[in-house]
């Protein structure tokens, strides 16, 4: 008896099968996923069309990669990175306290609109004595490696000790160095220089604060030198929004002064900017979004727009993060047209460990599946120790939406028929019928008997 080759395979190919069939049946859409660069984890960046494919009440939960055999791998939402460090260096001149801030309150140290110091001084406590402490403003809150005095602004000789301090509201201060060495001797027999101050892993400040511990030098205003801060900062907020992408919204309808707008899909909005239509024209213009209820419109900016004079007639606002789908502008004055507009909006970023063989897919939008939880921040957390904290896995990209299930995924399963009422109505008719064979059958031999 000869085996039949087609056979076999086709029986090898019933466990991929079912496997595939198992992964994929609940989820409606697949993106191929481009693995083709090899690394330990891959991100996914969301695309509207993503957001477009998902189930809106499964908050993205409806969303697994699947590998070449259709079994799910780890994938969650990426860990937040750590925030972008931005080199620092400024030159700032030392600003001179008077010794009566110490123990009088004849000086007042204050900070104006913008932050910067302001010191002022009444009559009171005038002195000739030579200033001990001397104030920095860094302009910003900074991490600083480092003080050094500029040797160009520097007028005389000194040996001193100081200390350092830092804080960010010129009344609570934390010390930073408390004996520092700084020495400046030019003679005819020595050339002596020490002029910086190393700091480091300190907490992050805006204003420093010099204190002469040991030591004499004339820094008084107008004899004070020049430092050079040195150092680093973060900012999330700014580093966020300049990594926001842009969407443009199109209109989907008009209503008087009112100008409806709509997105691919529900999408998490950061921020908004809005444009006039015609050159030399003015508006105030409202920015609302829709609620759960359509009915329902919340206000979330209001700007003013001017288009003339070389102005192009647009502004941004940003808004605290909501889901949206459609939006409104309503203008205060009739304009001439619908006002372009676009939102600001930070795709979320997943990973997954590629684990099996590739090709990698993602699949998206199901009635009832949900992801389940995988400890991927520590799988993160280890790769970021073995290639640096600033480490970021690649993206695999996203191909184009293909059906997997299809739409029929996203609808609630069919209730089968409950035969549960027919049958227990079948069976009370049945039994009635023999009860009342039985009495009738019963009659039948009573007269039987009589006769």
């Amino acid at each position: 008896m000869r085996l039949d080759v087609r056979w076999i395979a086709l029986a090898l190919m019933l466990p991929v099968a079912a496997a595939r069939a198992d992964s994929n049946v609940d989820y409606a859409y697949a993106f191929a996923l481009d693995t083709h660069a090899t690394a330990e984890a891959y991100r996914v960046v969301l695309t509207p069309e993503v957001y477009a494919s998902a189930n809106p009440s499964a908050d993205l939960g409806d969303m697994i990669v699947v590998n070449a055999l259709g079994k799910p791998v780890p994938f969650a939402l990426m860990p937040v990175a750590p925030p972008l460090k931005h080199d620092f260096e400024t030159e700032v001149r030392l600003l001179a306290l008077p010794v009566a801030a110490a123990n009088s309150d004849s000086v007042k140290v204050e900070r104006n609109a913008s932050g910067g110091i302001v010191i002022s001084q009444d009559g009171r406590g005038a002195t000739a004595q030579r200033p001990k402490s001397w104030l920095i403003d860094a302009g910003r809150e900074v991490n600083i490696d480092g003080i050094a005095l500029v040797p160009a602004s520097i007028q005389q000789d000194f040996q001193l000790h100081v200390s350092v301090e830092g804080s960010n509201n010129l009344r609570d201060w934390q010390l930073l160095s408390d004996d520092a060495s700084l020495t400046r001797v030019h003679n005819d027999q020595d050339q002596v220089e020490q002029l910086s101050v190393e700091l480091g892993g300190n907490a992050p400040a805006r204003y420093y604060r010099l204190r002469l511990t040991d030591g004499e030098v004339d820094w008084s205003t107008g004899h004070a030198p020049t430092v050079t801060l040195t150092g680093s900062y973060t900012d999330a907020g700014a580093d966020r929004a300049s990594q926001l992408q842009w969407l443009d919204a199109r209109v989907s309808g008009q209503a008087a002064s009112d100008y409806d707008f709509e997105l691919p899909a529900t999408l998490p909005v950061e921020a908004v900017a809005l444009a006039l239509p015609a050159t030399n024209s003015a508006a105030r213009v409202h920015v609302l979004v829709q609620g759960r209820d359509a009915a329902s419109w919340t206000e979330v900016s209001a700007l003013d727009l001017v288009r003339a004079a070389g102005r192009k007639g647009d502004a941004t606002a940003t808004i605290n993060m909501r889901s949206v789908s459609h939006l409104r502008v309503h203008s205060d004055t009739p304009l001439s047209g619908a006002p372009s507009l676009r939102v600001g909006w930070l795709p979320p970023q997943y990973v997954f460990l590629p684990e099996g063989s590739a090709p990698y897919r993602l699949l998206v939008g199901s009635y009832s599946a949900r992801r389940g939880e995988y400890p991927v921040d520590e799988a993160i957390g280890r790769l970021r120790g073995s290639h640096g904290e600033d480490w970021q896995p690649p993206v695999a990209a996203l191909g184009a939406r293909k059906d997997e299930a299809g739409a029929v995924a996203l609808e609630a399963p069919k209730v089968p028929y409950d035969w549960t009422r027919p049958l227990l109505w079948v069976v009370l008719v049945v039994g009635a019928l023999g009860v009342a064979w039985m009495a009738f059958s019963l009659l039948r031999q009573g007269r039987r008997d009589e006769q």
